[in-house]
């Protein structure tokens, strides 16, 4: 299996901060938050945090990370922008499949939110 791409990640403080400081769109389920800025690299890039505080086996973090890179990976964002994906204590009682489908809702609450929000 291909790693995950350094390009399609947020690997820095800075960039980070960047969402965090001016989110131009929030979406949210009970499970997790997501923060987007647009940005000018031509491809969207995803970081994402799983506190420890939240979730205390790394197992179980690991599992989380796992598959919202894959469904990045797999679902297109019609935009170039800079995503923050925050799990929350209750992503850890979810199993896989009830994940993925939170996830994927999540992207597609994203992806038309933004096209409404920078379009116009």
């Amino acid at each position: 299996m291909p790693s995950f791409p350094l390009n399609a990640r947020l690997s820095q403080p800075s960039h980070y901060r960047r969402v965090f400081d001016g989110p131009n769109v929030k979406v949210s389920s009970k499970a997790f938050l997501l923060l987007a800025v647009e940005n000018s690299n031509g491809a969207s890039r995803v970081g994402i945090i799983v506190a420890k505080k939240h979730i205390r086996l790394a197992s179980r973090r690991n599992r989380i990370k796992r598959i919202v890179r894959e469904q990045f990976r797999l679902s297109p964002l019609g935009r170039s922008m800079d995503l923050v994906v925050l799990a929350r204590s209750p992503a850890d009682e979810l199993d896989n499949p009830a994940l993925w489908q939170d996830i994927a809702k999540l992207w597609h609450q994203i992806s038309t939110t933004a096209d409404r929000r920078w379009t116009g």
